[in-house]
């Protein structure tokens, strides 16, 4: 577990794994995922709030993260055609 230092704050750990909340938040669907330009103080040019966990990218990283998404929604529209499910 290691050595905790006396006088040294403790770090936050990261959130690294989110799930869908067992009940929708207030203001669906924009308390569930958002996008904004940032301010012109921040290094990062978009940010990116999902479930209340903000993240700040660049452009062309948030750009990756779209063509990622439809990509795998277009995987998922495969699927739920075969389950005779309806898309999205």
């Amino acid at each position: 577990m290691g050595r905790t230092k006396v006088g040294k704050p403790r770090r936050e750990r990261p959130v690294n794994e989110t799930h869908e909340p067992e009940m929708p938040l207030p203001g669906w669907p924009g308390s569930h995922a958002d996008s904004e330009l940032t301010g012109p103080d921040e290094d990062e040019c978009i940010v990116v709030t999902v479930h209340g966990v903000r993240h700040y990218l660049h452009a062309a990283t948030a750009r990756e993260l779209q063509v990622s998404l439809e990509k795998t929604l277009v995987e998922y529209n495969a699927v739920c055609d075969n389950a005779g499910a309806p898309r999205v």
